[in-house]
């Protein structure tokens, strides 16, 4: 007898039977976010019943919201959104489940629309809950913004929909319950997975990429790092000042700062992610139409994909692993800082054929792997192996002696000696030292194996011989030096490299060597202006602070006394007084105090400076000594310093002044101003301070 009521309609792309089963099939999962995701604003909301009831600047509420957007948000749908695929597919993963489903009277196309609408409701009944419990926040602490409310919510549907067309993707690319978190994490975080090992690996191979872990080239393809690192909530505010104690006379200016912008800054790469999302969900429906029902329990569902991913782990375990075995059984034995061919290339083939035969495993659902018919395939794997560690070995794409053209530079940054130092190329007094710090580059390249096969023994026998000096007295002829080299190229990548450099006192004194240009580059009068800061369009000092080690006090500096002392250090780099010392104690050299100088970029050259993960602020280090008259007259005159505070580390140490400490001096209190752009309301501010004073 034909059935009056039919729950199915074959031809429709969706079931409304099914979508609603889904809903009351899952709800712990969907009710317990919801749950949790409401109880932080409604905690708030009775809090602000019970104590504060203070309005709140919209803005405030808007920054929050922004925040929860950059960081708080991909976080959770990276998580919420693969139990939510594995709720809606998982009938793909059991051979009756998915043959009981495939015998409805309802297509591929419904049952994928149905389930794919299904899992986007179980993402978004939480966020909405949440969403509106902050929004009643918002209305009745007076901070309700349409805008900031708007972007919110289109930023977490964008997020909700990429994150879980992902998860559905993995689902259709393995069969297996238990495999699809894996694969989806593994997706999700392989770039810069990738991009750390291989950093590592070339690292250890090429000359002068010691000590990078990681480049970023490639975080695009992982997005949740990338929008971490990327996506910010923004925050401008302007400043005012007001007068503290104006009737008693008193001369300090107090800066107060109102929150008057936010935004999100790169929110844009949200929508493109929701575009990525597009392709993902289409690849997901082509990938259900070719998926065979017997394909349940697989770990990978698609033919073509089995050899990608046996060869993929084999490959992902010869880097890693083949490096952990070296690291193991070789690196021990071999001081050079640098991976030994042969046994790395053995390392990595013992590693690589475990993930070859491991994946074999995993694929035939089977032991019985270890056949005449695998063997072609881990002699590839052998032959790859060999021949990626022999090309980054002997440098046959010359990474190593790499250097980019002035034409394609946006800075270049150099640290060597405590201090870094920023040159740019459009400055023909930089141009001139940046191609000082070529030349220094290509004196290293050309004694690679010199500093590759230093031998501590023979050069401490060489320079007692050369000095007529003992062996063991030879030690302030010797010193090390790690220098840091970054090309930003105008195209965003960066062209980075690291040198561990063993220096000699007789070679510094023969010009030509790496020594002996290093001390030039550091030393010069140009290079300490750089240091300086001095004429940097782009840097200000916005702060410092001095540490007396005698008095065991450290005192902060105003913008006006840091101009004074930035002046002074200036006179003194002039004067040829102020100089890296190398090889002597230093303990013996440098007064037992600490002066840091802190820097930050114009805020109206931000924009162009593009720093990009080199931050917006740098901080230098001075070490003072005898002759730097101008500097330390500069700290005498500010109060911060008397002479008996000229003892050096050593006559510290030793006692000179443990009996004999005065009382501390007294330091004015220095004005506090913020540097305001000239305006009538800052014109008059000014007279009404010079009235006070």
């Amino acid at each position: 007898m034909k059935s009056k009521t039919s729950f199915f309609n074959p031809s429709g792309l969706w079931n409304r039977t099914l979508f609603v089963k889904n809903l009351t099939r899952f709800w712990p999962l969907w009710g317990l976010a919801s749950f949790f995701g409401g109880l932080i604003p409604l905690a708030l909301i009775t809090n602000w019943l019970r104590y504060d009831r203070n309005p709140v600047n919209p803005l405030e509420f808007t920054g929050w919201y922004y925040e929860v957007v950059a960081v708080g948000v991909p976080l959770v749908m990276l998580c919420y959104c693969i139990l939510c695929a594995m709720a809606v597919w998982g009938y793909l993963f059991n051979s009756r489940s998915v043959s009981l489903m495939h015998t409805l009277p309802i297509r591929r196309e419904g049952l994928f629309v149905t389930n794919f609408l299904s899992g986007m409701a179980m993402v978004a009944i939480p966020c909405a809950v949440t969403g509106l419990l902050s929004v009643l926040l918002s209305l009745m602490c007076g901070g309700f913004d349409a805008k900031g409310l708007a972007i919110t919510v289109l930023s977490v549907a964008g997020l909700g929909f990429f994150y879980f067309s992902a998860a559905t993707c993995t689902a259709f690319v393995t069969g297996n319950i238990f495999a699809m978190p894996l694969l989806y994490f593994l997706f999700q975080f392989l770039a810069p997975l990738l991009d750390s090992l291989l950093c590592v690996f070339s690292g250890n191979l090429i000359f002068g990429l010691q000590g990078r872990t990681y480049s970023g080239v490639v975080e695009f393809f992982s997005p949740t790092v990338y929008l971490l690192n990327h996506v910010h909530a923004v925050r401008s505010y302007e400043q005012a000042e007001r007068i503290l104690g104006a009737g008693s006379g008193a001369k300090e200016i107090i800066t107060d700062s109102k929150l008057t912008g936010i935004a999100l800054e790169n929110g844009w790469l949200i929508g493109v992610y929701v575009l990525v999302g597009v392709a993902l969900l289409g690849i997901a429906w082509l990938c259900y139409r070719m998926r065979r029902s017997e394909s349940a329990g697989d770990v990978i569902s698609i033919g073509w994909a089995k050899s990608v991913f046996q060869y993929g782990v084999a490959g992902l375990l010869a880097i890693g692993g083949g490096q952990l075995l070296y690291l193991i059984f070789w690196e021990a034995f071999d001081a050079r800082g640098q991976y030994a061919l042969i046994p790395l290339i053995a390392c990595m083939v013992v590693a690589g054929a475990i993930g070859y035969y491991a994946a074999a495993m995993l694929l035939a659902k089977t032991l019985r792997v270890f056949t005449k018919k695998s063997l072609p395939g881990l002699g590839i794997l052998a032959l790859c192996c060999a021949v990626l560690s022999s090309v980054l070995y002997f440098d046959t794409l010359g990474i190593s002696s790499r250097i980019p053209r002035d034409d394609s530079l946006t800075y270049v940054y150099f640290h060597a000696a405590d201090n870094g130092y920023y040159l740019y190329p459009d400055e023909p007094e930089d141009l001139e030292i940046i191609h000082q710090i070529e030349d220094f580059q290509r004196s290293v390249l050309a004694d690679r194996r010199y500093i590759q096969n230093f031998n501590w023994q023979e050069v401490r026998e060489q320079e007692a011989a050369y000095y007529g000096e003992t062996v063991d007295n030879v030690w302030n002829y010797v010193d090390y030096e790690l220098v840091t080299l970054v090309y930003k190229l105008k195209n965003g990548l960066s062209i980075e490299r690291s040198y561990p450099l063993n220096l000699m006192r007789s070679r510094m004194e023969q010009p030509g060597t790496f020594d002996y240009l290093l001390d030039e580059l550091v030393n010069s009068s140009e290079m300490k202006n750089r240091r300086l800061h001095a004429g940097d369009r782009y840097f200000i000092p916005d702060g410092g602070d001095l540490y007396v080690q005698r008095r065991n006090n450290n005192y902060s500096l105003s913008s006006r006394e840091l101009e004074e002392l930035l002046s002074a250090l200036q006179k003194d780099t002039q004067a040829g007084k102020w100089n890296y010392v190398w090889f002597d104690s230093q303990a013996d050299i440098y007064y037992a105090l600490d002066l840091n100088i802190h820097f930050s970029v114009r805020e109206e050259m931000r924009d162009l400076w593009k720093l990009g993960d080199r931050g917006l602020y740098d901080n230098i280090y001075v070490r003072l000594r005898p002759g730097m008259d101008n500097a330390i007259g500069c700290l005498k005159d500010m109060g911060y310093l008397t002479d008996k505070d000229l003892v050096t580390w050593s006559e510290l140490n030793e006692g000179w002044a443990e009996s004999d400490v005065d009382e501390i001096p007294a330091v004015p209190v220095p004005t506090v101003r913020a540097e305001l752009p000239e305006t009538a309301e800052t014109a008059e501010t000014a007279e009404i301070t010079e009235d006070a004073a």
